[in-house]
């Protein structure tokens, strides 16, 4: 019960009239400005300041009265942090354990602030206990310092000695795990920046593999065990060994069975997702396309993972042929609202991906304007450039069809002078070699025997060139080279001699 005074004490005392929050009676009240701001910025309405301060007071995102209402809004949702409900969703044990040991915390240092020691020590003790369970290691430290000083200052030698036992161990740990975690992070940036392999960040990302192996051994704790696993699967992603990938996501998943308190969906749709990338390299299509299945349970549908998702398997789906699957998952992320909203880059990629389509599968039901589409010059960029060669073979593709011969040598021309100034065999065997074969079939489309006939000899070095990776640019692979091979050989008829 002194417990219970000494807060309701420093509540009576300290507390405010009135707490400002977005609660349901404000969201409710179409015309209150608070629920007009955090409505159009919740639904997209508002992307921009200007079309916000606009909107509310037909003014510039300058304007006091625009500003004040920003910075009061702001207030609002921080306060309203402090009261999220999470019966509302599904949340792990893990999610809520966090959440309540971050609060309890910072509930515990304002108890103490204000004089409240008993209360603060109390909560203090409870929330390392929860801390300790779920390794929040930088939560145990904070929580056992705390504890520690409050033991020397009352001159309990037994309980400051077991809460510097607890510190110094987290503090231990808390060092393992920065130190893994650095090294991950140093391999994402690398690895966001260039997919292109390098000898050297192999090297580096072989040595980073092996310290995280032996801060597994030393440290026991799911972070630890955690982030070398990570960094096991983006070293194996590195080197382009897409076998011991997928077979380390086995072990992961199986590790995270193991430790069912600190379950998270992200965790298991980022293993689902990786597996998927995996198979579309492995060309085991079938394996893909269950894994997105799998992956798609856990990510809400609309969100930027799910967009991911719908990418890959999209993918997997053209990759196997499985076109009317291919169709509609195109339909099902292109209807959805979100989708407008997407960087102008992912938008450029999904009409990318319309065209393929409707090329290999001309009776799927999508709007597909052809003579747009060819209209379209594409421009070369560093940062997109796996666009342009997607684009050009594509046009080209149509341009044959439709027996277009002054675009086509246009377009095969600018597809040439690409290809040998920004590709190259060591870094897109795949690429370069179509790039050549099309060259050659345009070069001798009347001569149909010989096209067939080296048909086969290109379509088995293709068969053993590794796919590029599909989030390298100058690599992007939509259908499988072979395929459109296929299709052009098909399509190949020999010209009739006049009689």
């Amino acid at each position: 019960m002194k417990v219970f005074k000494e807060m309701v004490t420093l509540v009576t005392k300290q507390r405010l009239g009135k707490v400002d929050l977005i609660d349901e009676k404000i969201t409710e009240d179409n015309n209150n400005l608070y629920h007009k701001l955090f409505q159009g910025i919740y639904d997209g309405t508002f992307s921009s300041d200007e079309e916000a301060a606009r909107s509310i007071y037909q003014t510039s995102p300058g304007d006091k009265k625009y500003l004040m209402l920003k910075s009061r809004l702001k207030e609002r949702l921080i306060n309203s942090l402090f009261f999220l409900n999470y019966r509302k969703t599904t949340v792990s044990p893990y999610q809520q354990a966090v959440y309540t040991c971050n609060r309890n915390y910072f509930s515990a240092k304002i108890l103490l602030t204000h004089g409240a020691r008993t209360s603060a020590i109390s909560m203090a003790k409870s929330t390392l206990t929860q801390s300790i369970k779920f390794d929040l290691n930088e939560l145990v430290f904070l929580n056992a310092k705390m504890l520690r000083h409050h033991s020397g200052m009352m001159g309990l030698k037994k309980d400051f000695q077991r809460f510097d036992l607890i510190m110094k161990k987290a503090q231990n740990v808390l060092k393992a795990e920065g130190r893994a975690e650095f090294m991950y992070e140093s391999l994402l940036i690398q690895f966001a920046r260039s997919k292109t392999f390098k000898p050297e960040f192999a090297a580096k990302a072989r040595e980073y593999y092996n310290q995280s192996k032996e801060f597994a051994k030393h440290y026991h704790t799911f972070h630890v065990q955690l982030i070398h696993y990570r960094i096991g699967l983006q070293y194996y992603q590195i080197i382009r060994d897409y076998r011991k990938t997928l077979t380390l996501c086995n072990r992961f998943e199986i590790f995270q069975k193991k430790h069912p308190n600190f379950h998270l969906d992200s965790r298991e749709g980022e293993i689902a997702l990786l597996k998927m990338v995996c198979c579309l390299f492995l060309r085991e299509y079938k394996n893909g396309l269950q894994y997105a299945e799998d992956a798609l349970k856990y990510y809400s549908q609309g969100s930027n993972n799910w967009f991911i998702v719908m990418e890959n398997y999209f993918l997997l789906a053209l990759h196997g042929m499985e076109f009317k699957q291919a169709t509609s998952i195109y339909g099902a992320v292109t209807a959805h609202p979100r989708y407008q909203y997407l960087s102008a880059e992912k938008l450029e990629k999904w009409k990318i991906f319309q065209a393929y389509l409707n090329y290999v599968s001309p009776d799927a039901k999508i709007e597909f304007k052809i003579l747009k589409f060819l209209n379209e010059v594409p421009i070369y960029s560093k940062d997109k450039a796996g666009f342009y060669p997607a684009i050009l073979i594509a046009q080209i593709l149509y341009l044959m069809n439709r027996k277009d011969d002054d675009r086509l040598d246009k377009n095969m021309e600018s597809l040439r002078i690409f290809s040998s100034r920004y590709l190259s065999v060591k870094t897109a065997p795949r690429t370069t070699l179509f790039i050549k074969r099309l060259r050659q079939i345009i070069n001798q489309f009347q001569k149909v025997e010989l096209n067939r006939q080296k048909f086969h000899s290109y379509l088995q070095n293709l068969k053993i060139s590794d796919f590029g990776p599909q989030g390298e640019t100058d690599t992007m692979e939509i259908i499988p080279y072979e395929n459109i091979l296929h299709i052009i050989t098909a399509n190949l008829q020999p010209v009739k001699t006049p009689q």
